[in-house]
């Protein structure tokens, strides 16, 4: 792309510089949504350069963090990773580690653990956050800087980047430190490297690129994966929609509202939009003002094959994308729309992206495995993280080029990946290697079931045994006895639950996946 002497970004290369230089053929084209107003292209500019002079100002240079601490998916969060990275400096994100939620924010200390661990030299914070980001820096001895507010050195928009100029980036550079969200157990920050986030920002446009102009709706925190879609829109010459927190109603209205063709959410949201359109005896996109959707990408968990036929029947097959990827590898297979026209595939997470090699190996010995034998998943792309902050914990997920995901599954002949489940999860049930993700999917086939959650139980007799817990479509009525006959009947009398508990609703971890601990808890107090 030609650039003139304003493009002052262009030298540094990458995902960054050919988004800025799409901005600037157009400054005056609306791009960005947010809190019922439209900010355009050249205000985003605008943004970026002002953030990028007073981040340099500040100290920020090649290999600093900066933490942002911002209302939730303000566009701020876009402006300041293009200002750091046009540094070759990363990112970290303050105000939550749920991939589904920012609603909540993370607790002062949790925040506070997370400036330390990083070495963050900068805070960067929004009007909503400068209370917070004020005794943060107090506390953590890191200078703030922000739209203007006590203490805070501004960060003013304008055309005058300051005396850096970007130098081209290095595929080594850190571009952020992300957290998990613990849901396997403490929280662990991920380095991630400017070689992983162009790839897959790059890898989305080459995989999805449409032929009309792209307005994609964020309902998932801009802090997480649907990061990389947005920015892959935005090279695209598309727009953005920012929706402060998801909820099936809001996002319905936002899809007809602003006429968005592509969106990205869990698959619990995608469970809820379905039944809101069932409450609202909407059966079809068109009727519920949602045709226009060309693209809707779900992710989070594997989806149950019998809630995916539902939502080929309101939206039609082509429209729906399963991405199936964790926060250290991004993404690794998926589940194209036309695959969900075949029922038989809806039980998989599909096949490998372009450039991502996945192998199934033996739990004990490391070993390969053959197509329909079982084991752990690992993953080799240019994706993968380059480590944890934690050494130790690195060095036991990458091993020999590979990650192990710590996801039990097999390949089939056609080559798609099907997963059973989490290694810590699989139960021994009377001597038999029972996976609980199995298990829900069988118990979802039941007529009246909306979810379901499973786990293995360890009862005072030493031996584990296996628990569930359900909620109920409105207005349904389901017997237990049916419940525990029909698993015994598909799969076998091991993967029966010994008590099954019906909720009005099944809790949600940080991750916004089913609490497995706090419901071994709930039977504890049955028991």
């Amino acid at each position: 792309m030609a650039t003139d002497s304003r493009e002052w970004w262009a030298a540094a290369g990458g995902y960054v510089a050919e988004l800025l230089s799409v901005l600037a053929t157009e400054p005056e084209k609306p791009v960005l949504h947010y809190r019922g107003s439209w900010i355009t292209g050249g205000a985003h500019l605008r943004s970026v350069t002002g953030i990028h002079r007073t981040l340099h100002a500040s100290g920020v240079g090649h290999g600093t963090v900066v933490g942002v601490l911002t209302a939730s998916n303000s566009p701020d969060i876009l402006a300041v990773r293009h200002a750091a990275h046009l540094l070759r400096a990363a990112v970290g994100h303050l105000r939550t580690t749920n991939p589904g939620s920012s609603a909540a924010m993370l607790a002062f200390d949790d925040q506070l653990e997370i400036l330390r661990t990083t070495g963050t030299s900068v805070l960067y914070a929004d009007q909503d956050s400068a209370d917070r980001a004020a005794e943060l820096s107090r506390r953590a001895g890191v200078p703030v800087i922000g739209p203007g507010a006590p203490g805070m050195r501004r960060a003013v928009p304008g055309d005058d980047p300051g005396p850096a100029r970007p130098v081209p980036w290095s595929p080594e550079d850190l571009a952020a430190i992300a957290f998990t969200s613990g849901s396997t157990g403490r929280p662990k920050g991920i380095r991630k490297s400017r070689r992983s986030w162009d790839s897959v920002v790059y890898g989305t446009i080459a995989q999805g690129r449409e032929a009309r102009q792209i307005t994609a709706l964020v309902g998932t925190p801009l802090s997480q994966t649907v990061s990389q879609l947005a920015d892959a829109a935005l090279i695209d010459a598309g727009r953005l929609v920012l929706l402060e927190e998801f909820t099936p109603d809001a996002w319905i209205q936002a899809v007809g509202e602003h006429a968005a063709t592509r969106t990205f959410m869990a698959t619990s949201h995608l469970y809820r939009v379905l039944d809101r359109l069932e409450e609202r005896g909407l059966d079809d996109a068109t009727a519920a003002g949602l045709a226009g959707m060309r693209r809707l990408d779900y992710a989070g968990s594997p989806a149950a094959p019998t809630r995916l036929a539902e939502a080929v029947k309101v939206f039609g097959a082509g429209s729906l994308f399963q991405q199936y990827g964790t926060s250290e590898t991004a993404r690794i297979s998926c589940l194209a729309g036309d695959d969900h026209a075949d029922p038989e595939l809806l039980s998989t997470v599909g096949r490998p992206f372009p450039g991502v090699e996945i192998g199934i190996c033996d739990q004990e010995t490391g070993a390969p495995l053959a197509d329909g034998q079982a084991g752990e998943v690992r993953v080799r792309s240019p994706h993968v993280m380059d480590g944890y902050l934690d050494e130790v914990l690195t060095a036991r997920v990458l091993r020999d080029g590979w990650y192990h995901t710590g996801d039990i599954g097999y390949r089939d002949e056609r080559g798609y990946l099907h997963l059973m489940d989490r290694v810590a999860d699989m139960a021994k049930i009377d001597g038999v290697k029972v996976y609980p993700t199995v298990v829900e999917r069988a118990m979802l086939t039941i007529p009246g079931i909306a979810q379901a959650a499973v786990y293995g139980f360890l009862g005072k007799d030493g031996l584990e045994h296996l628990h569930a817990a359900i909620t109920l479509r409105p207005g349904a009525s389901v017997s237990i006895d049916e419940v525990r006959g029909h698993l015994g009947n598909i799969l076998s009398p091991a993967h029966v639950p010994e008590q099954v508990l019906v909720l009005d609703e099944v809790p949600l971890n940080a991750a916004g996946k089913p609490d497995k601990p706090r419901l071994r808890l709930e039977h504890a107090s049955h028991a």
